[in-house]
C-alpha cells in the first residue's frame, strides 16, 4: 500500500468519492489525487481534454494573424494605411502581435498619444496572457517588446521611431 493509498484510507475512510472531507481543502485534495490539474506545457491536451473556449480563441486567433500577416505590416505606408484594419482585428481577437504593429502604426503617422493609449491596453493585454491557464495563451507574449508611456515620450520628443526611415 502507497503512502497516498494509506492517507486516503485513513482520511476518507469507506467514502470512495472523498465527500465527507471539509470543503476547500486544497491540500488534502492534492495529497488523495484530487482536483484538477493545470495544464502547465503546451500540446499536454488530448483531442479528448482540448476545451472548447480555448479551441475556440484559438481558432479567432489564427483567423487574425492570418489577416494580419496579409496586410503586409513590413511597409511603414501599409502599417499606417491599415490602422482601421488593425482596430477590427483588435476587437475580433486581442493579439499582442496586433497591438505592437497598431503601436508601430501610430509611431510611423507621428501620433504619439495614440500610440501611448495602445502601449497601455497592450501591457493589459500582456498582463491577461501571463495570468492564463492555458499554455497556449501565455505563449503569446514571449519574445514581443513590451512598450512603456516612457518610451513613446523618448520617441516623441527626439521626433523619431525606433527605426530609421528609408
Amino acid at each position: 500500500m502507497s503512502l497516498r493509498a494509506w492517507f486516503r484510507e485513513l482520511m476518507v475512510g469507506s467514502d470512495a468519492q472523498g465527500d465527507d472531507v471539509p470543503p476547500h481543502s486544497a491540500i488534502l485534495d492534492r495529497m488523495l489525487g484530487r482536483g484538477t490539474d493545470r495544464i502547465r506545457s503546451l500540446g499536454d491536451y488530448s483531442a479528448k481534454t482540448y476545451p472548447n473556449e480555448l479551441r475556440e480563441l484559438l481558432e479567432r486567433r489564427e483567423e487574425v494573424t492570418r489577416e494580419l500577416l496579409q496586410l503586409g505590416i513590413t511597409d511603414r505606408d501599409r502599417r499606417v494605411a491599415a490602422t482601421p484594419r488593425l482596430q477590427e482585428l483588435l476587437r475580433r481577437y486581442p493579439h499582442p502581435l496586433a497591438y505592437e504593429t497598431l503601436i508601430h502604426a501610430y509611431l510611423d503617422a507621428g501620433r504619439y498619444d495614440e500610440a501611448k493609449g495602445v502601449a497601455f491596453a497592450a501591457r493589459q493585454r500582456r498582463r491577461e496572457c501571463a495570468a492564463s491557464e492555458h499554455p497556449e495563451i501565455r505563449a503569446e507574449i514571449e519574445s514581443l517588446r513590451e512598450w512603456s508611456p516612457e518610451d513613446i515620450d523618448g520617441l516623441e520628443l527626439e521626433g523619431r521611431t525606433p527605426w530609421p526611415r528609408r
